[in-house]
């Protein structure tokens, strides 16, 4: 049996195809914007072509993500939390919590067997986050591996506001305005994203941090991971295919659809 998942995400949308319970395909794309099925049909064709498979094999296909509506070939659809406790209890079946940090949501979630046990999703500011951050990246003329590659900043390095990206945004360019360094000002916008990350973290009200799984595009920003493992006081495990949990977790929903 083959199934595929597809992640519409803000800034960018991921397919995954699985054949018999194991990964055969990915790819990965822009959003597109308002061309979000178009763009959704690009990433799907070059997901095919790198598994080798022709769409008539497809069994089903189901859309996650906060453009999954726009996904107008897909068979069905489900919620960002479903797909994210699908792709955990698959790619990390030990772990007992799962935060999704995305480019337009953080999610976390406890896991308690086959089902979630809390839930909690962008607190405050805490939306859009990898958006801002690949936003910043352009605006300070940085690649996305350079930001990943900073340190955290020191006790006396400029900072901005953590209460909303927005106002962050404008303090940023204000620092850099006023000489502080595009390496200086990015360190101190990845280290507020973390601080919002951790919010989020903070809205479970019955902890259960025993092995905690992060998930999403911001998994490849190191210097993130990082001044998140701090704010929120806890290590990850980082699974394989960490990218691309949503497309993945939507991937085995179709498939328990089939059986």
């Amino acid at each position: 049996m083959i199934t595929a998942g597809i992640d519409m995400g803000y800034e960018s949308v991921k397919i995954v195809l699985l054949k018999d319970g194991a990964v055969v395909g990915r790819a990965k794309g822009e959003s597109g914007g308002a061309g979000r099925e178009a763009a959704a049909r690009k990433a799907w064709e070059e997901g095919l072509r790198n598994a080798g498979i022709a769409e008539g094999d497809v069994n089903r296909v189901v859309a996650t993500g906060s453009g999954k509506y726009n996904v107008e070939f897909a068979d069905d659809q489900i919620t960002e939390g479903l797909s994210a406790l699908k792709a955990i209890r698959f790619l990390c079946p030990d772990a007992t919590a799962v935060i999704d940090a995305g480019a337009d949501e953080t999610l976390v979630a406890t896991v308690k067997g086959e089902r979630i046990g809390e839930m909690a999703v962008n607190q405050k500011c805490a939306a859009g986050l990898g958006a801002f951050l690949s936003y910043m990246a352009r605006r300070l003329e940085l690649t996305l591996d350079e930001m990943s590659g900073l340190g955290r900043p020191g006790a006396d390095s400029p900072a901005v506001n953590d209460g909303c990206v927005v106002f962050a945004e404008l303090e940023a360019l204000s620092l850099l305005n006023q000489g502080a360094s595009p390496e200086e000002v990015a360190a101190a916008v990845t280290e507020i994203a973390a601080v919002r990350a951790s919010s989020v973290v903070n809205d479970i009200t019955v902890p259960a941090w025993n092995r905690v799984a992060l998930v999403g595009g911001l998994t490849k920003n190191t210097a993130f991971v990082n001044a998140l493992k701090v704010h929120a006081g806890m290590d990850f495990v980082i699974p394989g295919e960490a990218e691309y949990a949503g497309a993945v977790g939507a991937a085995l929903f179709a498939a328990e659809q089939r059986k």
